[in-house]
């Protein structure tokens, strides 16, 4: 985990699929992962998220059952408890013409760049375990939104 996050974690954070995933799937950084979620059980960080992390995290917990790692019982049970994550889902709407300019500016993609406007917009940290999204942001105007777990 970066500095950054060391310390704690601060009012807010903007959470995306790769550290959603890091919560209940044992992989490299699950126990970093893992602390964010308690911070939000605990209720010391507010954790946000577009919507579109649930659609993303589907695609993860599809391609873990595509390629047998996980069996259809465990995918169902892992989302039923990522229903019980102390996570607002937060439509993408409003974030899309943000967004849009973000991913134009940057070259990062749609996706990725709905994550950045809602930290933007919230005044929040993005964290995400994608360092490709973090090596395209690290020279923008953006860097500072965005911390790699």
């Amino acid at each position: 985990m970066s500095e950054e996050l060391e310390g704690g974690f601060g009012h807010a954070l903007v959470v995306d699929a790769s550290v959603v995933a890091k919560w209940y799937l044992k992989e490299e950084s699950h126990q970093r992962a893992a602390r964010i979620l308690e911070a939000g059980r605990s209720g010391d960080t507010r954790l946000i998220s577009p919507v579109l992390a649930l659609a993303e995290f589907g695609d993860v917990l599809w391609q873990r059952n595509r390629r047998e790692e996980l069996t259809g019982d465990e995918v169902r049970e892992v989302l039923e408890a990522f229903s019980a994550a102390p996570i607002t889902l937060v439509g993408i709407t409003s974030l899309m013409p943000p967004a849009l300019t973000i991913a134009l500016d940057t070259g990062c993609t749609v996706y990725d760049a709905l994550y950045v406007a809602l930290a933007e917009a919230r005044e929040a940290r993005l964290v995400t375990a994608d360092g490709k999204l973090v090596r395209i942001l690290e020279d923008s105007s953006f860097a500072n939104s965005v911390v790699v777990l």
